[in-house]
């Protein structure tokens, strides 16, 4: 009996103190800067779909659009809605080149239809 309440007294102080131990806060910076609108995501993604749609009109259309969407997401971890406003035009243009081959070098994940094949 004795035993028993020793067993049972230690499980309750193991409890206790496994439930009082300090929280550690983590900052996590966010990945994007969230002052984008929707209607600029989506300008930006269509000129790219666009451009990439004239250049090689030769792929499918799901290449393209997983390309426009890394880019885009490139770009909004990289720079705030109002650094476009007052940005040098041969920066941002240096930048998506950048974004657009690193976007290219990535493995993709469409596949073309199967009709298509």
């Amino acid at each position: 009996m004795i035993k028993r309440v020793s067993t049972l007294a230690i499980i309750f102080l193991f409890i206790i103190t496994a439930c009082t131990t300090e929280e550690k806060i983590v900052k996590v910076r966010a990945k994007y800067s969230g002052d984008h609108t929707t209607a600029q995501i989506r300008g930006m993604w269509h000129i790219c779909y666009q451009s990439r749609m004239r250049s090689a009109p030769h792929f499918p259309p799901p290449f393209h659009m997983e390309h426009c969407d890394c880019v885009i997401d490139k770009s909004r971890e990289a720079y705030s809605s109002k650094y476009y406003k007052g940005a040098d035009t041969d920066n941002l243009t240096r930048f998506f080149t950048e974004a657009s081959i690193a976007c290219d070098q990535r493995s993709t994940q469409a596949m073309p239809e199967p009709a298509s094949i």
